[in-house]
């Protein structure tokens, strides 16, 4: 009965180090749902290897932590991941590695509470749009749907902006020979859609830094605005 009702979160080095008020708010909404957390030993799974082309060291840190993601999942309980292009590297990258093609699934955080959130009666009204991040909507297209079902058992509204890259484009944007380039990007996609009515939201860390430096603006990731309504 205890395993059915706890998650273990595969952390990331994006929410571990640099936001973990993200975090702490999922792991508050997931006690909040009557789920217990446990956080898996933090471990660089190997994605910023990979984005250089670095595939040799890639292929080593994939394989360690496949091991352990398998010696997690033997436990029976569900695989959490946060920001959406390091939880997906399990699904895709590691998938290419010989060996790893039935590494462990690790879900994404609204595939997860499609399962366990429950219907709400609305206590406010609120109006949101989703920004989603590259990765996220070319790997898995439900992903955006199932934001949008999350937030309707809310009784919220949430509306799926259509956007290209917002510029960051993994190591990309963060290289200062890029910024001019990376400006261009977001400039040409997401700039011009952040003011519409309706509080924007992003999944993505490097996607909410990119808003940040563009604009100064910090974004909220959508799992901040499910736990806002679950508290009240």
């Amino acid at each position: 009965a205890q395993r059915e009702r706890s998650i273990v979160l595969v952390q990331d080095a994006f929410t571990r180090y640099f936001e973990t008020p993200l975090l702490a708010a999922f792991i508050e909404l997931a006690h909040r749902l009557g789920h217990r957390v446990f956080l898996a030993p933090y471990s660089a799974n190997g994605k910023p290897l990979h984005v250089q082309g670095f595939l040799g060291a890639f292929a080593k840190a994939a394989i360690r932590n496949a091991t352990q993601l398998k010696a997690l999942a033997d436990c029976g309980v569900p695989l959490v991941g946060l920001d959406p292009a390091m939880t997906l590297i399990y699904r895709q990258e590691y998938q290419k590695v010989p060996g790893l093609e039935n590494c462990p699934h690790v879900r994404l955080p609204q595939e997860w509470l499609m399962d366990v959130l429950p219907e709400q009666a609305p206590t406010a009204p609120g109006n949101f749009r989703l920004f989603a991040h590259c990765t996220e909507k070319t790997n898995v297209p439900a992903s955006t749907k199932q934001w949008e079902q999350v937030f309707a058992r809310l009784g919220l509204q949430l509306v799926t902006e259509a956007t290209g890259c917002c510029g960051m484009s993994g190591t990309y944007g963060h290289e200062a020979r890029n910024q001019a380039t990376s400006r261009t990007i977001f400039e040409q996609s997401w700039s011009s859609k952040l003011d519409k009515q309706g509080e924007a939201l992003a999944t993505g860390y490097s996607c909410r830094s990119q808003v940040k430096r563009m604009t100064e603006r910090q974004l909220r990731h959508p799992l901040e605005v499910v736990l806002q309504y679950a508290r009240r």
